[in-house]
């Protein structure tokens, strides 16, 4: 699936986050969002065995444009490839 941004197709971002900085990213996404007028399309995917395990990242997929991360550059590092 993707979607269009700003008439750019934008296909989802898979960001793999320490749960220790998930609570960051979802507070960077709202302030982008808000000043881009642009919904991220937020979900939340778990790995088997994440939920118990607190340790295990927080696998996110968004819709963000390349703004998001020249806004916020150190979510860059956790894109999944």
């Amino acid at each position: 699936m993707t979607l269009t941004i700003r008439g750019n197709n934008v296909k989802p971002i898979i960001l793999r986050v320490p749960r220790d900085e998930s609570d960051d990213l979802l507070d960077d996404l709202t302030a982008w969002a808000s000043t881009s007028g642009i919904d991220p399309g937020l979900s939340t995917f778990l790995e088997p065995g994440a939920a118990s395990n607190t340790s295990s990242p927080v696998l996110y997929q968004v819709y963000v444009s390349e703004s998001f991360f020249e806004q916020f550059p150190e979510w860059r590092m956790f894109i999944e490839q």
